[in-house]
């Protein structure tokens, strides 16, 4: 009788132990996990060479480093030269410091690289009009608009915006026909002004004659 009461408890704990070490393993696993390097935000993956450099350059930029940001972006196309996303934001970057040229530079390479990528190639073609409306090259600038609207229309995956493009266009419109008019009245009172200049050197000579 004896033997029957040990027995019970003895088996007890070799059913225990299992789900013990069960347990101890289900703890152990997470917490190993979190002792592992995790590059990207919500530790699902490993962050690719690439995007890593791209996120120390957004950073950089946020910072308002744009020479640092540019610099790695640099590095993030090294990592991946046609990959479009490093040579738009290298772009960013040229344009934050008011070098246009370098700006156009590098989004004309991310368009070419662009692919089927709709909604970067939205923004490529929105960053490249606005930066044509910059340097004040209307004539360009609205047939870049023209682009971008064609684009939004034809792609809808995009989510681009082409009423955008119509009011970009129309704000051209109308500072051109502004400039239009404003040089016309220039033109008129710099004729003006030489016909009435004329007029007095005339009537000063006439009255020389006179005395």
């Amino acid at each position: 009788m004896k033997s029957r009461f040990w027995v019970l408890p003895l088996v007890s704990l070799a059913l225990a132990l299992p789900a013990a070490a069960q347990d101890k393993g289900k703890t152990d696993k997470p917490a190993a996990a979190a002792a592992g390097p995790r590059k990207d935000p919500q530790g699902i993956k490993g962050i690719s060479p690439f995007w890593e450099q791209l996120k120390k350059g957004d950073d950089l930029y946020v910072a308002r480093d744009f020479d640092g940001a540019i610099a790695a972006y640099k590095e993030a196309i090294t990592k991946e030269p046609q990959n479009p996303m490093g040579h738009y934001r290298i772009g960013e970057a040229h344009l934050a410091k008011n070098d246009t040229q370098e700006a156009e530079t590098a989004w004309v390479a991310a368009l070419r690289f662009v692919g089927g990528d709709h909604p970067l190639k939205a923004k490529i073609l929105f960053v490249l009009a606005d930066l044509r409306e910059r340097q004040k090259s209307y004539d360009d600038a609205t047939d870049r608009w023209n682009a971008y609207a064609q684009f939004a229309q034809q792609q809808p995956a995009a989510k681009a915006f082409p009423k955008s493009a119509e009011d970009r266009k129309g704000k051209i419109a109308t500072w051109t026909k502004l400039v239009s008019d404003y040089a016309a009245v220039k033109k008129r009172i710099a004729t003006r002004l030489q016909e009435a200049d004329a007029k007095a050197k005339d009537d000063a000579i006439k009255a020389k004659k006179d005395k």
